[in-house]
Protein backbone atom coordinates (compact mmCIF):
# COMPACT_ATOMS: atom_id res chain seq x y z
CA UNK A 1 0.00 0.00 0.00
CA UNK A 2 1.53 3.79 -0.97
CA UNK A 3 2.12 5.62 2.32
CA UNK A 4 0.27 9.15 2.15
CA UNK A 5 2.30 11.78 3.57
CA UNK A 6 0.84 15.18 5.13
CA UNK A 7 2.65 18.29 4.20
CA UNK A 8 2.75 21.54 4.16
CA UNK A 9 2.69 24.31 1.52
CA UNK A 10 6.69 23.94 1.41
CA UNK A 11 7.23 20.60 1.17
CA UNK A 12 8.17 20.13 5.31
CA UNK A 13 6.68 17.44 7.17
CA UNK A 14 3.48 18.25 9.16
CA UNK A 15 3.80 17.16 12.85
CA UNK A 16 0.32 16.04 13.57
CA UNK A 17 -1.24 16.31 17.35
CA UNK A 18 -2.41 13.34 19.26
CA UNK A 19 -5.97 14.89 19.25
CA UNK A 20 -5.62 14.87 15.67
CA UNK A 21 -4.82 11.62 14.82
CA UNK A 22 -7.64 10.84 16.92
CA UNK A 23 -10.05 12.95 14.70
CA UNK A 24 -8.35 11.38 11.44
CA UNK A 25 -8.60 7.95 12.55
CA UNK A 26 -11.85 9.04 13.40
CA UNK A 27 -13.08 10.25 10.00
CA UNK A 28 -11.83 7.48 8.56
CA UNK A 29 -13.73 5.09 10.52
CA UNK A 30 -16.71 6.90 9.37
CA UNK A 31 -15.54 7.18 5.61
CA UNK A 32 -15.54 3.34 5.85
CA UNK A 33 -18.58 2.73 7.27
CA UNK A 34 -20.39 4.91 4.52
CA UNK A 35 -18.87 3.27 2.04
CA UNK A 36 -19.79 -0.05 3.35
CA UNK A 37 -23.66 1.11 3.94
CA UNK A 38 -23.37 2.43 0.42
CA UNK A 39 -22.76 -0.76 -0.70
CA UNK A 40 -25.82 -2.38 1.21
CA UNK A 41 -27.96 -0.01 -0.21
CA UNK A 42 -25.99 -0.66 -3.82
CA UNK A 43 -28.42 -4.23 -3.17
CA UNK A 44 -32.04 -3.17 -2.95
CA UNK A 45 -34.79 -5.23 -2.23
CA UNK A 46 -37.30 -6.45 -4.04
CA UNK A 47 -38.97 -9.36 -2.97
CA UNK A 48 -38.66 -11.53 -0.02
CA UNK A 49 -39.97 -14.47 1.41
CA UNK A 50 -40.10 -14.67 5.09
CA UNK A 51 -43.09 -16.36 5.80
CA UNK A 52 -45.52 -18.94 4.56
CA UNK A 53 -48.13 -16.39 3.71
CA UNK A 54 -45.60 -14.83 1.24
CA UNK A 55 -46.41 -17.93 -1.22
CA UNK A 56 -49.32 -18.27 -3.05
CA UNK A 57 -51.53 -20.33 -0.55
CA UNK A 58 -51.07 -24.08 -0.47
CA UNK A 59 -51.63 -26.53 2.07
CA UNK A 60 -48.11 -27.63 1.22
CA UNK A 61 -46.20 -24.77 3.28
CA UNK A 62 -46.19 -24.35 6.76
CA UNK A 63 -43.63 -23.00 9.53
CA UNK A 64 -41.25 -24.97 10.66
CA UNK A 65 -39.98 -25.10 14.49
CA UNK A 66 -37.01 -23.15 13.39
CA UNK A 67 -38.62 -20.34 11.86
CA UNK A 68 -37.68 -21.57 8.61
CA UNK A 69 -40.32 -22.37 5.95
CA UNK A 70 -41.22 -25.88 4.68
CA UNK A 71 -42.81 -27.45 1.60
CA UNK A 72 -43.72 -30.80 1.81
CA UNK A 73 -44.22 -33.30 -1.10
CA UNK A 74 -43.34 -31.98 -5.12
CA UNK A 75 -44.73 -28.92 -6.37
CA UNK A 76 -44.64 -25.42 -7.81
CA UNK A 77 -44.31 -22.89 -4.96
CA UNK A 78 -44.48 -19.39 -6.34
CA UNK A 79 -44.53 -15.92 -4.46
CA UNK A 80 -47.43 -13.79 -3.88
CA UNK A 81 -45.33 -10.87 -4.60
CA UNK A 82 -43.89 -10.01 -8.25
CA UNK A 83 -41.84 -7.97 -9.32
CA UNK A 84 -41.62 -5.28 -12.86
CA UNK A 85 -38.93 -6.33 -14.71
CA UNK A 86 -36.37 -3.60 -15.72
CA UNK A 87 -34.30 -4.65 -18.68
CA UNK A 88 -31.65 -2.63 -17.81
CA UNK A 89 -30.86 -3.49 -14.14
CA UNK A 90 -29.24 -6.66 -12.62
CA UNK A 91 -31.30 -9.12 -10.05
CA UNK A 92 -29.41 -11.54 -7.87
CA UNK A 93 -32.04 -14.51 -6.39
CA UNK A 94 -30.86 -16.30 -3.62
CA UNK A 95 -31.93 -18.93 -0.98
CA UNK A 96 -30.96 -21.59 1.56
CA UNK A 97 -32.18 -25.10 1.52
CA UNK A 98 -32.09 -27.75 3.55
CA UNK A 99 -34.02 -31.91 2.47
CA UNK A 100 -35.45 -33.40 5.51
CA UNK A 101 -36.99 -36.61 5.42
CA UNK A 102 -38.67 -38.84 2.24
CA UNK A 103 -37.21 -38.97 -1.20
CA UNK A 104 -34.63 -36.73 -1.73
CA UNK A 105 -36.94 -34.42 -4.31
CA UNK A 106 -34.52 -31.98 -6.99
CA UNK A 107 -34.91 -28.26 -5.87
CA UNK A 108 -35.10 -24.99 -8.19
CA UNK A 109 -35.39 -21.31 -7.52
CA UNK A 110 -36.20 -19.33 -9.94
CA UNK A 111 -38.44 -17.06 -12.10
CA UNK A 112 -42.02 -17.06 -13.42
CA UNK A 113 -42.66 -14.70 -16.31
CA UNK A 114 -45.60 -12.56 -17.31
CA UNK A 115 -46.16 -10.31 -20.24
CA UNK A 116 -47.75 -6.89 -19.82
CA UNK A 117 -51.24 -8.28 -19.40
CA UNK A 118 -50.24 -10.38 -16.45
CA UNK A 119 -50.14 -13.61 -18.63
CA UNK A 120 -47.62 -16.45 -18.00
CA UNK A 121 -45.14 -16.63 -20.95
CA UNK A 122 -44.43 -20.90 -21.43
CA UNK A 123 -41.53 -22.18 -23.20
CA UNK A 124 -43.43 -23.45 -26.19
CA UNK A 125 -44.11 -19.85 -26.41
CA UNK A 126 -40.87 -18.62 -26.70
CA UNK A 127 -38.75 -22.10 -27.79
CA UNK A 128 -38.33 -21.65 -31.26
CA UNK A 129 -36.82 -23.49 -34.23
CA UNK A 130 -35.24 -20.38 -35.62
CA UNK A 131 -34.55 -21.92 -39.20
CA UNK A 132 -38.18 -23.15 -39.41
CA UNK A 133 -40.49 -20.46 -40.76
CA UNK A 134 -43.10 -21.47 -43.78
CA UNK A 135 -46.55 -21.28 -45.06
CA UNK A 136 -49.67 -22.62 -44.58
CA UNK A 137 -50.08 -24.15 -48.10
CA UNK A 138 -53.76 -25.12 -48.55
CA UNK A 139 -57.00 -23.95 -46.30
CA UNK A 140 -56.59 -26.11 -43.09
CA UNK A 141 -60.46 -26.30 -41.70
CA UNK A 142 -62.21 -26.68 -38.05
CA UNK A 143 -61.87 -30.31 -37.27
CA UNK A 144 -59.05 -31.53 -39.48
CA UNK A 145 -55.87 -33.00 -38.07
CA UNK A 146 -53.60 -32.08 -40.61
CA UNK A 147 -52.19 -28.88 -41.57
CA UNK A 148 -50.34 -28.58 -44.79
CA UNK A 149 -46.74 -26.29 -45.33
CA UNK A 150 -44.87 -25.18 -48.04
CA UNK A 151 -41.52 -26.58 -46.53
CA UNK A 152 -40.97 -28.01 -43.46
CA UNK A 153 -37.54 -29.58 -44.71
CA UNK A 154 -35.96 -27.86 -41.18
CA UNK A 155 -38.66 -29.08 -39.16
CA UNK A 156 -37.11 -31.40 -36.43
CA UNK A 157 -39.64 -34.05 -37.42
CA UNK A 158 -38.62 -36.57 -34.60
CA UNK A 159 -39.22 -34.33 -31.69
CA UNK A 160 -42.37 -35.58 -29.42
CA UNK A 161 -42.50 -31.83 -27.86
CA UNK A 162 -43.37 -30.06 -31.25
CA UNK A 163 -45.67 -27.10 -31.66
CA UNK A 164 -47.13 -25.50 -35.00
CA UNK A 165 -46.67 -21.68 -33.75
CA UNK A 166 -49.38 -19.20 -35.98
CA UNK A 167 -49.22 -15.93 -37.27
CA UNK A 168 -45.32 -16.49 -37.18
CA UNK A 169 -42.88 -13.62 -37.97
CA UNK A 170 -39.73 -13.20 -39.75
CA UNK A 171 -38.28 -10.54 -37.32
CA UNK A 172 -39.38 -13.17 -34.19
CA UNK A 173 -42.15 -9.61 -33.28
CA UNK A 174 -44.65 -12.07 -32.76
CA UNK A 175 -43.59 -14.06 -29.38
CA UNK A 176 -44.30 -14.50 -27.02
CA UNK A 177 -46.60 -16.49 -29.16
CA UNK A 178 -49.36 -18.72 -27.73
CA UNK A 179 -51.11 -19.60 -30.77
CA UNK A 180 -49.58 -22.84 -30.97
CA UNK A 181 -51.19 -25.78 -31.68
CA UNK A 182 -49.50 -29.70 -30.39
CA UNK A 183 -48.40 -31.58 -33.52
CA UNK A 184 -47.36 -35.03 -33.45
CA UNK A 185 -43.33 -37.01 -34.73
CA UNK A 186 -42.90 -38.02 -37.93
CA UNK A 187 -44.01 -34.88 -40.04
CA UNK A 188 -43.62 -36.15 -44.07
CA UNK A 189 -43.23 -34.58 -47.33
CA UNK A 190 -45.75 -35.55 -49.73
CA UNK A 191 -45.63 -34.20 -53.29
CA UNK A 192 -44.78 -30.59 -53.36
CA UNK A 193 -46.16 -30.21 -49.67
CA UNK A 194 -45.07 -31.44 -45.89
CA UNK A 195 -47.82 -32.47 -43.96
CA UNK A 196 -48.02 -32.18 -39.64
CA UNK A 197 -50.29 -34.43 -38.48
CA UNK A 198 -51.55 -32.66 -35.25
CA UNK A 199 -52.26 -34.47 -31.41
CA UNK A 200 -55.86 -33.02 -31.46
CA UNK A 201 -58.36 -32.10 -34.24
CA UNK A 202 -58.29 -27.59 -35.12
CA UNK A 203 -60.42 -25.72 -33.53
CA UNK A 204 -60.89 -23.33 -36.03
CA UNK A 205 -59.75 -22.37 -39.70
CA UNK A 206 -56.50 -21.61 -40.53
CA UNK A 207 -56.04 -20.27 -44.20
CA UNK A 208 -53.72 -20.58 -46.68
CA UNK A 209 -50.56 -18.08 -46.72
CA UNK A 210 -50.83 -18.29 -42.85
CA UNK A 211 -46.88 -18.32 -41.83
CA UNK A 212 -45.99 -20.81 -38.88
CA UNK A 213 -42.84 -22.14 -37.10
CA UNK A 214 -41.97 -24.72 -35.46
CA UNK A 215 -41.74 -24.55 -31.89
CA UNK A 216 -40.77 -27.04 -28.52
CA UNK A 217 -42.03 -27.20 -25.00
CA UNK A 218 -38.74 -26.97 -22.52
CA UNK A 219 -37.99 -26.56 -18.70
CA UNK A 220 -41.22 -24.90 -17.42
CA UNK A 221 -39.53 -21.44 -15.49
CA UNK A 222 -36.31 -19.52 -15.44
CA UNK A 223 -34.03 -21.46 -12.92
CA UNK A 224 -31.60 -18.49 -12.27
CA UNK A 225 -30.50 -20.21 -9.58
CA UNK A 226 -29.95 -24.02 -10.31
CA UNK A 227 -30.74 -26.92 -8.94
CA UNK A 228 -30.23 -28.50 -5.43
CA UNK A 229 -30.45 -32.87 -4.92
CA UNK A 230 -28.00 -32.69 -1.61
CA UNK A 231 -29.53 -35.18 0.87
CA UNK A 232 -26.74 -34.13 3.77
CA UNK A 233 -29.41 -32.64 5.39
CA UNK A 234 -27.42 -29.45 5.60
CA UNK A 235 -28.44 -25.85 4.77
CA UNK A 236 -26.82 -24.89 1.37
CA UNK A 237 -27.48 -21.57 -0.62
CA UNK A 238 -28.06 -21.70 -3.65
CA UNK A 239 -28.11 -18.07 -5.99
CA UNK A 240 -28.02 -16.87 -9.68
CA UNK A 241 -27.67 -13.06 -11.44
CA UNK A 242 -30.13 -12.27 -14.09
CA UNK A 243 -30.46 -9.20 -16.36
CA UNK A 244 -31.74 -7.92 -20.00
CA UNK A 245 -33.92 -9.87 -21.85
CA UNK A 246 -33.72 -12.96 -24.51
CA UNK A 247 -34.46 -12.41 -27.98
CA UNK A 248 -35.91 -15.89 -28.12
CA UNK A 249 -35.48 -19.18 -26.29
CA UNK A 250 -35.28 -20.32 -22.84
CA UNK A 251 -32.38 -18.63 -20.96
CA UNK A 252 -31.45 -18.88 -17.14
CA UNK A 253 -29.20 -15.76 -17.12
CA UNK A 254 -32.10 -13.56 -19.18
CA UNK A 255 -35.75 -12.99 -18.84
CA UNK A 256 -37.93 -14.24 -21.49
CA UNK A 257 -38.97 -12.50 -24.39
CA UNK A 258 -41.92 -10.55 -23.36
CA UNK A 259 -41.18 -10.12 -19.80
CA UNK A 260 -42.57 -7.40 -18.06
CA UNK A 261 -43.44 -8.82 -14.61
CA UNK A 262 -41.82 -11.83 -12.78
CA UNK A 263 -42.33 -13.83 -9.57
CA UNK A 264 -39.85 -16.10 -7.37
CA UNK A 265 -40.81 -19.91 -7.64
CA UNK A 266 -39.35 -23.04 -5.96
CA UNK A 267 -39.95 -25.97 -8.07
CA UNK A 268 -40.21 -29.09 -5.93
CA UNK A 269 -40.16 -32.51 -8.40
CA UNK A 270 -39.23 -36.44 -7.67
CA UNK A 271 -39.93 -36.44 -4.48
CA UNK A 272 -42.40 -38.18 -2.19
CA UNK A 273 -45.22 -37.55 -0.14
CA UNK A 274 -42.96 -37.56 3.16
CA UNK A 275 -40.23 -35.24 1.26
CA UNK A 276 -39.93 -31.82 3.41
CA UNK A 277 -37.55 -28.98 1.90
CA UNK A 278 -36.94 -26.48 4.46
CA UNK A 279 -36.35 -22.93 2.92
CA UNK A 280 -35.02 -19.71 4.54
CA UNK A 281 -33.67 -15.91 3.38
CA UNK A 282 -35.12 -16.36 0.17
CA UNK A 283 -35.20 -12.79 -1.61
CA UNK A 284 -34.73 -11.12 -4.62
CA UNK A 285 -32.00 -8.07 -4.90
CA UNK A 286 -31.22 -5.68 -7.51
CA UNK A 287 -27.12 -5.43 -7.79
CA UNK A 288 -24.68 -2.94 -9.42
Amino acid sequence: MARLSLMKDNFSPLKITKGEKMSIVSKLTVGLLASACMGMLSAQEIISIEKPADFAPSRQVAQAEDGAIVLKGNGAFTSVKDMTVDPAKKYQIIGEFCLKGGKTPNVYLGFVPYDGKNRQITPSMIYINVKSLTEVAADAKKGDQVIKVKDASKWDAKSPYSFVALGAKEDFSDLPNGDCIFNQPGIKQNGEVWEIALRKPLTKDIAAGTQVRQHFAGSSYIYTAGMFNKPSGQWVTKKGVISGIAKFGPSYNKFWTGTKKAKVVVLILNGDGKSETLIRNIKVVEVK
